[in-house]
């Protein structure tokens, strides 16, 4: 019974993430190297509450490879995902982790022979048509937002994550696999340091970092209570632009006028149901 609750309320943890993620990219933070870099900090500070969950064990040097690429991919996507939320509407940025839903079943088929069925190849044709309609830009050619490609990357890299977490997952228990795969991220993030532009950025927003820091945690919280149903997100994202975008403008990035919010939620709608006959 309590999965349940959990499920419904994922998408609100995750949608109110994703408001706090704009937030930060376009308005506290001038480099998105910067964002990327306390993000990552902040992701160690959770340790300790998967300390009391599951303690983690010590991996083997065979699983070291698995943990190099789950910290290269646990940083690589924020990149892509902080710049594509500069370029469009919050919840058009959010419906794109849908592509994701695509590039999993596709991985699996190339990578182990997993044959995929012909509704799966209706729902990606589905999903990358509404991603396409959402993104396009200006009326007179055909032109798509640069957070189409932005998210494309983004959620290629976290395709390659969930497959590497699938097998980890299948030998060794979840807390070990979380535990290592945030150190190694954090591991990576470090030389960002020693780039000169990068380091005077984060020495310089250092105080803001501070000042904002339990929102950080919060957006962390959010991040870190589920991730199922993520389908519905960007209606959720969407929701709390009509609702409270009026009382905190400086949080949402969002186009509600009537034409683009009937357009959104149509595709919205549609882009779940191929998500729906992806995953059936």
């Amino acid at each position: 019974m309590y999965w349940i609750i959990f499920a419904l309320l994922e998408p609100f943890f995750h949608g109110f993430a994703n408001v706090i993620d704009n937030h930060f990219t376009n308005n506290l933070f001038k480099k998105t190297t910067t964002l990327v870099f306390f993000a990552s900090f902040t992701n160690i500070l959770f340790l300790p509450i998967i300390f009391l969950l599951d303690f983690p064990s010590f991996i083997t040097p065979s699983q070291i490879p698995f943990f190099i690429i789950l910290g290269l991919t646990g940083i690589g996507y924020l990149y892509p995902y902080y710049k594509a939320l500069q370029n469009d509407d919050t919840s058009i940025v959010v419906s794109l982790f849908s592509l994701g839903k695509i590039f999993v079943p596709l991985l699996a088929f190339l990578l182990v022979g997993e044959i995929l069925a012909i509704s799966q190849y209706i729902g990606f044709f589905v999903v990358i048509l509404s991603a396409t309609l959402l993104t396009l830009n200006g009326k007179q050619k055909f032109r798509l937002n640069n957070s189409f490609f932005w998210m494309i990357l983004c959620t290629l890299i976290i395709s390659f994550e969930v497959v590497i977490y699938k097998y980890i997952f299948n030998i060794m228990s979840w807390g070990t696999g979380f535990t290592w795969a945030t150190l190694f991220s954090f591991m990576f993030a470090l030389p960002l340091i020693f780039i000169k532009k990068t380091r005077n950025g984060i020495f310089s927003q250092v105080k803001t970092f501070k000042n904002n820091f339990k929102l950080f945690a919060f957006e962390e919280f959010l991040t870190f209570s589920g991730s199922a149903v993520t389908s519905f997100q960007p209606i959720v994202v969407l929701l709390y632009a009509l609702t409270l975008g009026r009382f905190f403008p400086k949080f949402f990035k969002e186009d509600i006028t009537t034409k683009n919010l009937i357009k959104k939620i149509i595709l919205f709608v549609i882009m779940v149901l191929g998500v729906i006959i992806i995953l059936s």
